[in-house]
């Protein structure tokens, strides 16, 4: 018995919106993929719960890049890149060890987690045990995508984010797993209803989900307030916002100990965070970023081409 798994390291690679894994050599099946069908559904979720933080965090900002959603009509096409922190709580979890393995339980490597340590049974000599390496070795965690906002809706900003791995040309479809992203984002302006205010005022929120293969599934939400305020060519904003999400998994679970059928959710708590944000205008082309803090911090940054 060689219960544990392969270590395995991926090269995050560009694939138009930052979920990056390298393929491997089974048709349509990627690193992700397979790692992922070594655990039961009842060991999963410490190894892949980072990872759906992650995505949530980036997936929930790099809507508002303006101070305030106006009423003259407005259309842009964007480039957005948002990247989460991976701190070190995000790199280990609690782990139990099979039935006769000692410790019980041990700090075992989550997905952006270093190397496992093996652990030895407690009364058949030579008989060890090694959870899963992590996958993805990195200080950050990319998300890439376009989207086109359209503004000057009564007050409001509407904005679709919109991503495929079909996209990529230097794809190929036989051997990676479809990948789709799509997101919706709305901002209001409060600001056109109450006169006199010394800031900016609006509420906004998103819609977003992600889809890699067979397995994969997330979809998140996110809601807040925010404040603004232009000086010429150049905007700030900040506000706080509330996000959450769930990660499906559904996969054939190859695990000895519990190999099957699973269909698992993986929740995001909702929970608060702040958000800081600056714009620079130069005719038809604006610079803008973001940054939201709080459980997990992840920073936006892009380019808008519009009027």
């Amino acid at each position: 018995m060689t219960p544990g798994f392969a270590r395995r390291r991926a090269a995050i690679v560009g694939v138009a919106f930052g979920v990056l894994f390298t393929a491997t050599p089974a048709r349509g099946q990627s690193g992700l993929e397979s790692v992922i069908q070594q655990f039961s559904g009842a060991t999963i979720q410490g190894y892949i719960q980072p990872l759906a933080d992650a995505l949530v965090a980036n997936l929930s900002i790099g809507y508002i890049n303006s101070t305030i959603p106006g009423r003259k009509l407005s259309i842009s096409v964007e480039l957005i890149g948002m990247t989460a922190a991976v701190d070190d709580a995000m790199r280990v979890y609690s782990a139990a060890t099979p039935t006769g393995f000692q410790p019980a339980t041990i700090d075992a490597p989550t997905i952006f987690g270093g190397p496992a340590t093996e652990v030895q049974h407690s009364s058949i000599p030579g008989l060890s045990y090694r959870p899963s390496d992590g996958l993805v070795d990195a200080e950050y965690f990319p998300t890439f995508g376009p989207q086109i906002r359209v503004g000057g809706l009564l007050g409001t900003e509407v904005v679709l984010r919109y991503a495929s791995s079909s996209m990529v040309p230097v794809l190929k479809e036989e051997d990676f797993p479809d990948l789709t992203l799509l997101g919706i984002g709305l901002q209001h302006s409060l600001t056109q209803y109450i006169k006199g205010l010394p800031l900016e005022l609006s509420i906004g929120g998103s819609f977003n989900s992600i889809k890699f293969g067979d397995i994969v599934d997330l979809s998140s939400t996110s809601y807040g307030i925010n404040v603004g305020k232009s000086f010429g060519l150049f905007g700030v904003s900040g506000g706080v916002q509330s996000d959450g999400g769930t990660m499906n998994l559904t996969y054939d679970s190859t695990d000895p100990n519990g190999a099957g059928d699973v269909d698992v959710d993986i929740d995001v708590k909702r929970a608060l965070r702040f958000r800081v944000g600056a714009s620079l205008s130069l005719a038809f082309l604006r610079l803008f970023g973001d940054a939201a803090f709080g459980g997990v911090t992840s920073y936006a940054a892009g380019l808008r081409f519009g009027f």
